[in-house]
């Protein structure tokens, strides 16, 4: 790893640089915000739960823009990941163009449709598209990368770019576990803390619709999703439960490095966490939020 300390991509003037801890590839750029890791496992992690948003949505959106997506229209999915969502879309609409931006590239290139275009790009200093150019703008789980400042500034350069009429989707998660034993207990108050020493919001979900009303968006729809972890929530259960087994690793770094948790006692205590989840009935909360311009 030594060898490959730092990585740097530069792509439409975006340069990003990586560093190696703990075994994991983690942004070291002071305009990226974005805190857990953008690695292989974090790949397999993020198709875990598209896979999972897919089953919990019942399908891939909700706005309601079916009938343009099939005649043809723009769109943009911002943090995109790997890409799971574009690929999707794009083959579901092959009418369509889909541009994924990322920090990182750990885009999806295998088998990509011709109507998909991937771009390196911080989300959080800004969008390099031209005002009112896409039909359909969709973000999610960026509650561990935009700081608070930062995603309303998100919130206003997506009203910029989207055409009149044309729609906001986001999908995020609250960092609130329900029924919770002490080990998530601690867990809960330790991602709350190392969040809040980057300036993040645990809880910006729950403020998403008032940030959207404030920068004029209109026909707001809050949805609220309660996401089981664990066999007695049945198929979803176990999909969130296998993504918590990747995710909650994932955190350690930043926990270790933002609050004064050690390693050892993080693993003590997820060893413990994850005996709780069939016992307690453990739950998070998430909320879909979509608006038009």
């Amino acid at each position: 790893m030594s060898n490959h300390r730092f990585r740097r991509f530069t792509v439409s003037n975006c340069e990003i640089a990586f560093e190696w801890k703990g075994g994991r590839r983690l942004a070291n750029n002071q305009d990226v915000a974005y805190i857990l890791p953008s690695d292989q496992t974090e790949v397999d992690r993020l198709q875990l739960n598209h896979n999972l948003w897919k089953n919990v949505v019942g399908g891939l959106f909700k706005s309601p823009l079916h009938d343009k997506l099939t005649e043809g229209c723009r769109v943009i999915d911002i943090g995109c990941g790997p890409g799971w969502w574009t690929l999707d879309m794009a083959r579901l609409y092959p009418n369509s163009e889909f541009i994924g931006i990322d920090m990182a590239d750990v885009f999806i290139t295998k088998d990509k449709p011709d109507n998909v275009t991937f771009r390196i790009m911080n989300a959080g200093t800004g969008l390099a598209f031209e005002d009112e150019s896409f039909d359909f703008v969709f973000q999610r789980f960026l509650v561990m990368g935009f700081p608070t400042d930062q995603y309303i500034l998100s919130i206003n350069e997506i009203k910029r770019i989207l055409k009149p009429s044309g729609y906001l989707e986001i999908i995020e998660l609250v960092n609130d576990y329900k029924n919770a034993g002490p080990a998530f207990k601690n867990i809960n108050k330790w991602i709350n803390n190392a969040l809040a020493a980057r300036n993040m919001d645990s809880f910006i979900a729950d403020k998403i619709s008032s940030f959207l009303s404030d920068a004029g968006y209109a026909d707001i729809r809050d949805i609220n999703y309660d996401v089981p972890i664990g066999s007695w929530g049945g198929e979803p259960g176990e999909m969130f439960l296998a993504i918590q087994r990747l995710a909650l690793p994932a955190v350690k770094v930043m926990i270790t490095e933002l609050t004064d948790v050690t390693a050892k006692e993080y693993d003590d205590n997820l060893e413990l966490a994850f005996k709780e989840v069939d016992v307690s009935q453990i739950s998070t909360r998430f909320r879909l939020i979509y608006a038009t311009k």
